[in-house]
């Protein structure tokens, strides 16, 4: 009977990797820069990756796509010749972490615990990017805070709360008063909704009323009325450079805007929603106002452009209460 059962189980697995070497998509084009000595950031097709290079080794901070993997490790070579480490997920996203599948054998992969429960728990209909993409789970987990000492220099990982996920970590680096953000912030010139797929950038065709094109991931324990409250906790810390999820390299000055901005958005939907406006008026404010696509989006299954919108019944649930 097990002997029967082999071929069987193994189906699942064939199927997955023949999905994903059908829709698999050429990497993109990476460049790096330096943010301060020894730190540098890598940006181009995924989320935003940040190089501490020691003269013990080397801490990643996100890996990008799967796709990415061997470009990201050039980008590394780059700018040292010490071996890679540690790689630490801002969160569980797969413009973030879609290479841990191939970091794991090399490096030691660490996120929230939260953002390894929702990769083990994948509640969507497929991987988000590309069908089929491995899917690695890090090794090493942490609740509240945790760090990495690696030749001299300390790299923290915190948990403020909830926002763009459950999972949302601030990479710490604080000799050099720098964080990590992920996707709890994004740099004003390039948004990681463009980059991932969830809505164009708001265009700056007309004034605008003050928000942010962020999304929130409910189907991965995100929060909108949290997510002010975890920013919170960041701006607490004692930093002064950047590195966003999505954007240029920004200032402490930018969190605190975006953090009001996104304050000011979301009193105004909340207030709308409780005066009863229709879920399509809603809608047209998000598009009109936030450049939030929600024109030609179909309601399943999670689709570029339209995730923001894919989500919108439970983001006016949460902004009812």
């Amino acid at each position: 009977m097990r002997r029967a059962l082999l071929p069987l189980l193994a189906i699942p697995v064939l199927a997955g990797a023949w999905l994903y070497a059908q829709n698999a998509k050429p990497p993109g084009p990476l460049r790096s820069a330096m943010v301060k000595p020894g730190l540098h950031m890598i940006s181009g097709e995924g989320g935003n990756v940040a190089i501490l290079a020691t003269d013990e080794g080397v801490v990643l901070v996100d890996d990008m796509f799967d796709r990415n993997h061997a470009d990201i490790l050039a980008q590394v070579k780059s700018v040292t010749d010490k071996p890679l480490r540690y790689v630490v997920n801002t969160h569980q996203h797969d413009d973030h972490a879609g290479g841990d599948f191939k970091m794991l054998p090399i490096a030691e992969v660490i996120a929230h615990k939260n953002a390894r429960a929702n990769l083990e728990h994948i509640r969507q209909p497929y991987y988000e990017d590309t069908p089929g993409t491995p899917i690695g789970l890090p090794r090493v987990t942490f609740t509240d805070e945790m760090s990495v000492f690696l030749g001299g220099k300390e790299t923290r990982a915190k948990y403020f709360g909830r926002g763009h996920t459950s999972g949302d970590a601030v990479i710490y680096f604080p000799d050099l008063k720098t964080i990590h953000t992920g996707d709890l912030f994004l740099g004003t010139r390039g948004s990681g909704l463009e980059a991932r797929g969830a809505g164009p950038a708001a265009t700056p065709a007309r004034t605008r009323p003050p928000g942010v094109n962020i999304y929130v991931d409910y189907a991965q324990g995100g929060s909108f009325l949290d997510w002010t409250k975890t920013l919170d906790g960041v701006l607490a810390l004692d930093f002064d450079t950047v590195i966003p999820g999505h954007g240029p390299v920004s200032t402490k000055a930018d969190v605190a805007k975006f953090r009001s901005d996104l304050e000011t958005m979301r009193t105004r939907l909340a207030k709308m929603i409780k005066s009863g406006s229709s879920k399509a008026d809603l809608l047209k404010t998000l598009e009109d106002d936030y450049g939030w696509r929600s024109t030609g989006c179909p309601l399943t299954p999670p689709t570029p452009g339209c995730l923001q919108f894919q989500q919108i019944d439970a983001l006016i649930a949460e902004l009812k209460k």
